[in-house]
């Protein structure tokens, strides 16, 4: 085989020329694009910063004008009160709303005191109250305190169990079906109200629950409390820090309150009773509110506002917002001197023991309930256990005030009744508390019979002067007695008594006892006279 050879062709200059051509061309195109689309970016990037400058522009300006409308409505309205031609209270008129009422017009609210998280028992109500304002007729609140150890047997929704475990156990039982604790809250708070309602008789129409810390920064706020001790206090278990114990003492007699001190004295039981720490409360209370209303605090702009920031901070309720101004509106309605605090107590009466005013309850043996010290319902009859007497004494406070607010002098003699029915009555109409005085015979030496009982008004109330303070004292005392007189059932006239049958102890309403008088129950009297 044979090959031939010839040398490649050398490829020419013009086409490598034309390639360099291509390529070059081919860059500066490739460059050009990213270039547009790097510059593209760039504007899309500055269009979305200016629209988000743009916004945060408009949304600072919003920001400042409210910022200013805040600041000229809170100067306006502190020139107005330096100028005193504005107030809080007209404040409260403008912004409130009208608050519920019963039949009566007495607006009820539950309120509670709770532990937090600075305190031993976090959400146990150790603090349960009913106060039921009436702002109209007489101008009155009436207080009614139930101790923490009062047992319920049987509830619609929160089981059973001391009464001031129940909103702590019904809220936890809500979030563990899952609600929030907000929500949780607020159902367990008017649940609680439902309930007590249920128990006493009584309509309530919004629960105000607040903490001890709110109660100590509360108290401080108001520049502390005055308050007179009936009793030396000496506490050697109040409860300190990290569940230890620590000594509380405080000597009889006026003393002034710091909120820390406050709190302590209304929390301390060990050397006293639940009754009494009961008793205290309502004893700082209205003085808190004696001390707003005297001090002037109300036309205090400043002060107002740091005591709002710590009730609101510290406080929760049912109530809507403006419904709380209406509240505050209503509480200045109510005179200082016109209220009526009671406690429930274990002071029955039975067994020889002394009966105390609002004795309705009784300590069960503690085996009956795996040991714990616990209180019920004294029940007439004794079983089963029913709330009838605190019912009775919850309708005569609500419902018949007047006898409480400014309570007569009451004297129950027998004049022909079985022998001790004169005592018997007084110690029950005590333990409703009204202001027995003298429980005897009719007279101490020949002492007539009388048929028929009667009620008298005593004779200094039947007055020769002609004067408008007479003439309402007289009225006032005839109302008052003829209250017993219908309670009674007695069916003779209201009529006046010998002077000689009071000695030294005049009574402004003598309940006489003769021959038909045979002793009831004032649960029954009052239950079936109210319906």
């Amino acid at each position: 085989m044979s090959f031939t050879v010839r040398p490649v062709r050398e490829e020419r200059k013009s086409d490598v020329r034309f390639k360099k051509y291509v390529l070059l061309a081919a860059a500066f195109v490739q460059s050009i694009f990213h270039l547009y689309r790097w510059k593209k970016e760039r504007n899309q990037k500055e269009r979305k910063e200016l629209k988000r400058i743009a916004t945060l522009k408009k949304t600072v300006t919003v920001l400042l004008a409210v910022l200013i409308a805040f600041l000229l409505i809170i100067g306006t309205l502190r020139v107005l009160l330096r100028l005193k031609a504005f107030s809080l209270t007209g404040m409260f008129s403008a912004v409130s709303a009208d608050l519920p009422a019963d039949e009566n017009g007495h607006t009820n609210v539950l309120l509670l005191g709770v532990g937090d998280s600075n305190h031993d028992g976090v959400d146990l109500t150790d603090t349960i109250m009913v106060a039921s304002l009436d702002p109209a007729k007489t101008r009155s609140a009436v207080l009614l305190s139930l101790p923490r150890d009062l047992y319920i047997l049987n509830s619609e929704k929160m089981g059973k169990g001391r009464i001031n475990d129940l909103y702590r156990d019904y809220k936890s039982f809500l979030i563990s079906q899952g609600s929030d604790k907000a929500k949780a809250s607020g159902e367990a708070m008017k649940q609680l109200a439902k309930e007590i309602g249920s128990f006493v008789d009584l309509p309530i129409h919004g629960v105000i629950k607040i903490n001890f810390s709110g109660f100590t920064q509360a108290v401080d706020a108001i520049g502390g409390v005055d308050v007179f001790v009936p009793e030396d206090i000496s506490d050697p278990e109040y409860p300190g820090p990290n569940y230890t114990f620590e000594t509380f003492a405080l000597t009889k007699g006026p003393q002034h309150l710091s909120g820390e001190t406050a709190l302590k004295y209304v929390r301390s039981r060990h050397s006293t009773s639940d009754f009494s720490r009961s008793a205290r409360q309502q004893q700082v209370m209205a003085a808190a509110a004696a001390k707003v209303r005297g001090s002037g605090l109300l036309k205090n702009a400043s002060k107002m506002t740091d005591l709002l920031s710590i009730i609101s901070k510290n406080m929760e309720t049912t109530f809507t917002t403006r419904e709380l101004f209406g509240l505050a509106g209503l509480g200045q309605k109510i005179d200082q001197k016109k209220i009526v605090s009671t406690q429930l107590s274990d002071q029955n009466g039975l067994y020889d023991g002394p009966a105390g005013r609002g004795g309705f309850l009784y300590a069960p043996p503690r085996e009956q309930f795996e040991g714990a010290s616990i209180l019920l319902p004294v029940s007439m009859p004794e079983m089963p256990v029913t709330w009838k007497q605190i019912r009775s004494l919850s309708r005569l406070l609500f419902e018949n005030r007047e006898l409480f607010v400014r309570p007569p002098a009451v004297a129950v003699l027998n004049a022909g009744a079985r022998e001790g029915s004169a005592r018997k009555l007084a110690g029950e109409l005590y333990k409703y508390g009204f202001n027995v005085v003298d429980s005897r015979n009719f007279l101490k030496g020949d002492n007539p019979s009388f048929e028929k009982s009667f009620v008298a008004v005593y004779p200094s109330q039947k007055t020769e002067e002609a004067t408008e303070e007479a003439a309402n004292k007289l009225s006032k005392a005839e109302d008052n007695a003829d209250f017993f007189k219908k309670l009674f059932k007695f069916s003779s006239p209201l009529s006046t008594v010998d002077i000689a049958a009071f000695g030294e102890n005049p009574a402004d309403i003598i309940i006489v006892l003769g021959k038909d008088y045979r002793f009831g129950n004032l649960q029954d009297l009052i239950l079936t006279s109210t319906e």
